[in-house]
């Protein structure tokens, strides 16, 4: 990969590319892990009102930053304060969502993106950060532990079509 890799923080205009990464992602990523009738019902457009709706909201205490190469959105990752009950909202970040888009995983992106997005949230105070992954997701789960995540907590998702989905939640003690 020739051309720089910028990362950034997302603009609401950037709602589209980051969909289109998300839909992608998570059919490339979520195949046999997630029911196929629920990725066979995505669809872009939905997923686009999303992520116009989360950028049009305006927290400090979170934000979304993107990956451009070329010119292209190739990635984004997304924190918040913490929604699990058993951690401080001030202290504890979550890292809701890091993904790339198919044709640039495994090429050193998402570790960079991981590093910049925990420099982000240390800069918001936060002293720590956690994330949940589901359980199959063997992949992403060895990219975490390879980064120095720690898994901490075993959970049971519900789904909105009644199905459960194991999730394991890691944690960042240090940023």
């Amino acid at each position: 990969m020739g051309t720089e890799i910028v990362i950034r923080d997302a603009g609401f205009g950037d709602a589209p590319a980051i969909a289109k990464v998300s839909y992608l992602t998570w059919l490339h990523a979520y195949r046999g892990i997630i029911p196929d009738a629920e990725l066979d019902a995505l669809n872009l457009e939905s997923v686009t009102d999303k992520w116009v709706q989360i950028l049009s909201l305006v927290s400090p205490k979170s934000g979304t930053l993107v990956a451009i190469y070329d010119g292209s959105l190739i990635a984004y990752s997304r924190f918040y304060p913490t929604l699990d009950s058993d951690d401080d909202r001030d202290m504890v970040a979550t890292i809701g969502s890091i993904y790339v888009h198919p044709d640039f995983q495994h090429k050193g992106i998402g570790r960079e993106l991981m590093r910049k997005i925990l420099e982000t949230v240390k800069g918001h105070g936060f002293t720590e950060a956690t994330l949940h992954v589901l359980a199959a997701n063997e992949t992403a789960r060895k990219f975490y532990e390879f980064l120095g995540w720690e898994r901490d907590l075993d959970a049971v998702i519900e789904r909105s079509d009644e199905e459960t989905v194991p999730k394991v939640r890691y944690r960042r003690n240090h940023l």
